[in-house]
């Protein structure tokens, strides 16, 4: 396994969640091991798990009860990308057919509930009952993030409050509870405890940002997905809303045009894009992104100075600063 350059100060515990997470993985059932196994070989960086273990070892965490619990948050986001990737009829996932794309609808979302009640089950016997309370919101709080989402398809009268409760359930949420399940692990003081969850949380935010930029200003082969997919879904996401007010009538009419169009064109999709690219949207975006990540450190300020806390900065660092 490659290691994410801020992990590497926790190598040999994410080796060792990885070891889990392959003899986790087990059952009778061929298509849960091809399929699961086939999503989790597809790559990422691992941030859920590496998160937790730097949490949790910033608090003196047990790492017999640590590396378990960060093992099935990567089982929580696998989980919920099977879910998405349905939802949305995604063909790509990370440069490569989606596990939809490859076993199917029906196979992929029920891997992906195989892959929750696993997650659940080792929360609760390693975790106990705090984990898996912050746990169990946090599903339901990315399910109702789906859901709102969908909601919100073509939606041009969408506010920054909806888009931003919108990526706080779908992606924030779930990294937020990373950092704060890794403190409850190690008995943290609700200070530095609360310190970890808002940290995450703001990272979360600024990746979201950043992933709604990079739809704006990227190129499939550079982000492993469509481009201008968000538009081709009819969501309205930060680099339109933070121009949304500066826009013609003409302008504003051709948008309406192609969100309200079920099946608009590669040549509608980006129209809108150089619209927002023209005013400035993608600049704000991650203007804001980076206003998050300095936020993001100023958390865990409580914290001394150490490799561990260096590794979140970097890892907030890397946030801003990547480029797919």
């Amino acid at each position: 396994m490659k290691i994410f350059k801020p992990f590497e100060v926790v190598k040999e515990e994410l080796e060792r969640a990885e070891e889990f997470s392959r003899e986790l993985l087990s059952s009778k059932v061929s298509l849960v091991l091809r399929a699961g196994g086939y999503i989790l070989d597809s790559g990422g960086k691992r941030v859920r798990p590496g998160l937790t273990i730097i949490a949790g070892k910033m608090v003196g965490a047990p790492l017999n009860r640590l590396i378990p619990v960060a093992t099935v948050m990567e089982y929580m986001h696998t989980a919920t990308l099977l879910h998405d990737d349905i939802v949305d009829g995604a063909k790509l996932r990370r440069g490569r057919p989606s596990a939809n794309e490859v076993f199917g609808n029906d196979v992929a979302v029920l891997v992906g509930d195989y892959m929750f009640a696993k997650a659940i089950y080792v929360l609760a016997v390693y975790g106990g009952e705090e984990v898996l309370k912050v746990a169990s919101q946090t599903v339901q709080d990315m399910a109702e993030g789906e859901l709102l989402q969908l909601e919100k398809i073509g939606d041009l009268s969408i506010t920054e409050e909806d888009y931003f409760d919108v990526i706080y359930r779908k992606t924030a949420s779930l990294l937020s509870t990373c950092c704060e399940c890794g403190a409850i692990v190690g008995n943290a003081g609700e200070e530095k405890r609360r310190a970890l969850k808002k940290y995450g949380e703001y990272i979360g935010y600024a990746f979201q940002l950043v992933d709604d930029a990079f739809d704006y200003i990227s190129d499939s082969q550079t982000i492993g997905k469509p481009a201008g997919n968000d538009i081709r879904e009819g969501k309205v996401t930060y680099p339109l809303l933070s121009v949304w007010g500066e826009l013609s009538e003409e302008e504003r009419e051709t948008v309406e045009s192609v969100f309200s169009n079920p099946q608009p064109s590669q040549e509608e999709i980006d129209t809108i894009r150089r619209i927002v690219l023209e005013r400035g949207g993608d600049r704000r975006t991650f203007q804001l992104a980076r206003e998050f990540v300095e936020r993001a450190k100023g958390e865990i300020s409580v914290f001394e100075e150490s490799p561990l806390k260096k590794a979140l900065f970097e890892v907030a660092d890397f946030i801003v600063e990547r480029t797919y």
